[in-house]
C-alpha cells in the first residue's frame, strides 16, 4: 500500500471535498490510518464512541446533583476555577466553550453563592471568578458522589481494569487536546 502524507493536513476519505482536513491522517488506499491505528479499528473505535456519548447522555439524569443549583452544564466551570480565580475569558479556553456561554454559567453560580467576582489585580478594569466556600463544597461533593456513581456501574470491574481504563482515558483524552490545538493553529 502506498501511503501520502504530508507534514500539514490531509483529506479525510469519504468526506465532501475540503470539508474536513484532518492532521495527521494519510490515505491509505481510500481508507484513512493514523499513525499505526488500522482503519477497522478507528472506524470501529469512532463507532463505540457514538454509542458512549449517546449513553453518557442518557444517564446524565440518573447522575447524582450534589448541588440543587449545579447541573453538568456548570462542572467545567466550576472544576477549572478549583485551581484558582480566572478571568472569564482565560475560564472559556478551560472550559472548551465560548465567552457568552461562561458568562451566562458565572453569573448563574454566583447568583447561588458558588462563585463570587473579584477585581483582577493585573488589570482594575477586569474581573476575575473565584469559588467560595459553598462552591468549593459542591465540588467536594460531586467528586464523592460522582465517583460512587462509576463506582456502581463498574462494579463488576476490578481496580486494575478500572485503572487501565483512566489511563488509556487520559491518554486519548491527550490526544484530543493535541488534536485540537493543532486543528485551531490549522484553521488560522
Amino acid at each position: 500500500m502506498q501511503a501520502t502524507t504530508s507534514s500539514d493536513a490531509v483529506e479525510v476519505p469519504g468526506v465532501h471535498s475540503g470539508a474536513a482536513m484532518v492532521p495527521g491522517v494519510a490515505e491509505v488506499s481510500g481508507a484513512a490510518e493514523v499513525s499505526g491505528v488500522a482503519s477497522a479499528t478507528s472506524e470501529a473505535l469512532g463507532a463505540q464512541l457514538v454509542t458512549l456519548v449517546k449513553l453518557l447522555v442518557a444517564m446524565r439524569q440518573h447522575a447524582p446533583v450534589p448541588h440543587p443549583a449545579v447541573d453538568h452544564t456548570h462542572y467545567p466551570v466550576l472544576f477549572a476555577l478549583a485551581a484558582g480565580p480566572q478571568r472569564i475569558s482565560d475560564l472559556a479556553g478551560c472550559a472548551h466553550a465560548d465567552i457568552s456561554t461562561v458568562s451566562r454559567q458565572v453569573t448563574h453560580l454566583v447568583h447561588h453563592g458558588l462563585l463570587v467576582k473579584v477585581a483582577d489585580p493585573d488589570d482594575g478594569r477586569a474581573h476575575r471568578v473565584s469559588l467560595t466556600d459553598d462552591g468549593r463544597t459542591a465540588i467536594d461533593r460531586t467528586i464523592t458522589a460522582r465517583g460512587e456513581w462509576l463506582a456502581a456501574i463498574m462494579s463488576d470491574w476490578s481496580d486494575a481494569d478500572a485503572r487501565a481504563f483512566l489511563d488509556q482515558l487520559n491518554r486519548f483524552a491527550d490526544s484530543l487536546e493535541t488534536a485540537k490545538a493543532r486543528a485551531e493553529r490549522t484553521a488560522r
